[in-house]
């Protein structure tokens, strides 16, 4: 079953809210007989049994204040929201069960212990053949739409009416026992009737109670090995789960490269989050939480590494390009440090200042770490370079790259003036043979730049997307 929507979700509400209201009419129907019967014969059974039935429908209003509840939407107190009211209903339907099957046992001790055996007049065998088939119809189109719908309660509120057909149909062998001498057929039949309402209150009572105590909904295997294959996880491990079969929450930790960016391992957390919610039908929530794994064993400079990317996310600060000399036996670092563009320079000076004190004192081998600050923003001058400009610039470029790979390889540039002042940026597609290896076609991009830059020294930045030829066909 998979994770409603919240479309889906209210959908579901209210169909089921029309089915429990459809049965609790019917059920109604059926008490309104009996009442007018027993007020017009005068009969106390047939009043008592009438009574019986109004209580049996109480099952209908269990279920519909349950399903009230339980559409209502997350909020402060109830951040994961309703469902369990639903289930709750379905445990209080499950006691009602039992309430039936103790009545009936109640009856079997009565007649073991001497009791007269039951008598059904004509009245009664009248209503019961007259409310049959309506308690029937309940039995299978409440069970249908429970089946379809995957709802608790109608499939719980279906087999509570199953039992009062059960009830109503040992009766009738109750009196077909008496009139042919077997006065104990009808407690086999009572009997038969508990051990069918414990089995079957047993079932509901066990599966709610498994919702509410929080067990574990989901197989942890299946989601450790679903996050495994997500590229740059490590481990998982400590999953956890919880909730009913379409409202599924579960937690998991994962373990990744402890050089890893924080962004990247966001992505990561994020990748593995979409996965598992798309694979497994139920979850609706999924949290993931990081952990850095360990190396085994560490390089000296993945250590230091580690500890400086730890110390910039600690400050908010994105690092790259480290760069580790050893000196007397101490550490020279070189890194570029990503800084948010719209920070003044003295803030700038300020952040990383912080930065680096504080790599001094927790690194103490630490002799010098000198920082490059660069803005995360794009550069000064983002406009695109066009008109005849751009076409000479853009016909150069053909000529370059169809001396490398081959006439017409070259497509889909994008000219921007650099953030340095008369530079250009440059980033452009190279098709080149799908059953070229990587490495190739890697080489082959870096001698089309080599040959750009060498006779276009006006270009800053360049990349070249290498791709096979039908990409462009796409």
């Amino acid at each position: 079953m998979s994770a409603p929507t919240p479309q889906g979700l209210a959908h579901y509400h209210r169909s089921v809210k029309r089915v429990l209201i459809g049965m609790l009419i019917l059920n109604l129907i059926v008490t309104v007989i009996k009442f007018v019967v027993g007020a017009l014969t005068g009969s106390i059974a047939v009043l008592a049994d009438a009574f019986n039935a109004l209580v049996d429908s109480s099952s209908n209003v269990i279920g519909l204040l349950g399903m009230r509840a339980a559409s209502d939407p997350p909020d402060p107190e109830h951040p994961y929201g309703h469902r369990k009211y639903e289930t709750i209903a379905t445990l209080g339907i499950g006691g009602l069960m039992l309430l039936a099957g103790w009545e009936v046992l109640q009856d079997v001790f009565e007649r073991l212990g001497g009791g007269q055996p039951p008598t059904v007049t004509t009245i009664s065998l009248a209503l019961i053949l007259l409310t049959l088939p309506i308690n029937l119809f309940i039995v299978w189109y409440e069970g249908r739409r429970g089946r379809e719908l995957g709802s608790d309660v109608l499939l719980a509120d279906a087999t509570s009416t199953r039992i009062n057909i059960f009830v109503s149909l040992a009766a009738l062998l109750g009196l077909l026992g008496s009139s042919i001498g077997l006065f104990w057929l009808d407690i086999i039949v009572a009997l038969g009737i508990v051990a069918y309402v414990a089995v079957a209150a047993y079932r509901i009572l066990s599966e709610t109670a498994s919702v509410l105590t929080d067990s574990a909904a989901i197989d942890p295997h299946v989601v450790e090995d679903i996050a495994r294959q997500v590229p740059g996880v490590w481990f998982a491990t400590k999953v956890r789960s919880r909730g009913r079969e379409d409202d599924v929450h579960l937690d998991l930790h994962v373990k990744v490269d402890p050089a890893m960016a924080t962004e990247q391992a966001h992505a990561i957390a994020s990748e593995v989050e979409r996965r598992v919610q798309d694979r497994i039908p139920g979850v609706v929530d999924a949290v993931v939480h990081i952990e850095p794994g360990q190396h085994t064993p560490a390089s000296e400079w993945e250590v230091l590494a580690v500890r400086l990317r730890a110390l910039a996310d600690g400050l908010g600060l994105g690092v790259h390009n480290l760069h580790i000399d050893v000196l007397d036996g101490g550490y020279i670092v070189d890194v570029d440090v990503e800084i948010d563009s719209t920070f003044s320079l003295e803030m700038s000076h300020q952040v990383v200042s912080e930065f680096e004190s504080r790599a001094r004192t927790e690194i103490p081998r630490l002799l010098e770490i000198v920082t490059h600050l660069e803005p995360t923003e794009p550069g000064d001058h983002p406009n695109p370079i066009e008109g005849a400009e751009a076409e000479a610039l853009r016909r150069q470029i053909i000529q370059i790259a169809d001396q490398i790979c081959g006439h017409g390889a070259a497509h889909h540039f994008i000219l921007r003036h650099s953030h340095l002042p008369q530079r250009v940026d440059l980033s452009m597609h190279c098709e080149v043979p799908g059953d070229t290896s990587l490495p190739e076609a890697h080489l082959i991009a870096e001698q089309v730049e080599r040959r750009l830059r060498a006779e276009l020294p006006q270009l800053e930045h360049v990349t070249i997307h290498v791709e096979p030829p039908e990409e462009r066909e796409r």
